[in-house]
């Protein structure tokens, strides 16, 4: 079978979470991209409400699929964005932090929209 390399994502651990379950994994993409949607929409809502519990629900949230897509450079990031609007510190110096995080979640979803159209060609 083709194995893709993508920058921003490692699918090794999440193909063995699935048991290499096409319809699994594609099921599990396409609620991931639900959730962030969801993420993006209570960054750009709430950031400049400074509603920080909204803000730490929606991160929390999404802070598995980080992990299960093999997000590396985002774990950091995400643990630090989470503690930060939980505790209600370090608020000034978040907003790069989200906007790097968006960046790269835009990446993510190319390359798992790529993954998609692999698992659909299988």
């Amino acid at each position: 079978m083709h194995k893709t390399e993508y920058t921003h994502i490692n699918l090794q651990a999440f193909k063995e979470l699935t048991f290499e379950d096409l319809d699994i994994q594609k099921e599990i993409i396409e609620a991931f991209f639900e959730i962030l949607e969801e993420y993006k929409t209570v960054l750009h809502s709430e950031l400049p409400n400074k509603n920080w519990q909204a803000l730490f629900k929606a991160t929390h949230k999404i802070k598995p699929n980080i992990n299960m897509f093999g997000i590396t450079e985002l774990e950091s990031i995400i643990q630090e964005l989470e503690d930060n609007f939980r505790n209600e510190e370090n608020l000034d110096s978040l907003e790069p932090m989200v906007g790097y995080s968006l960046d790269i979640l835009k990446q993510v979803k190319t390359e798992l929209e790529n993954e998609l159209k692999t698992i659909h060609n299988v």
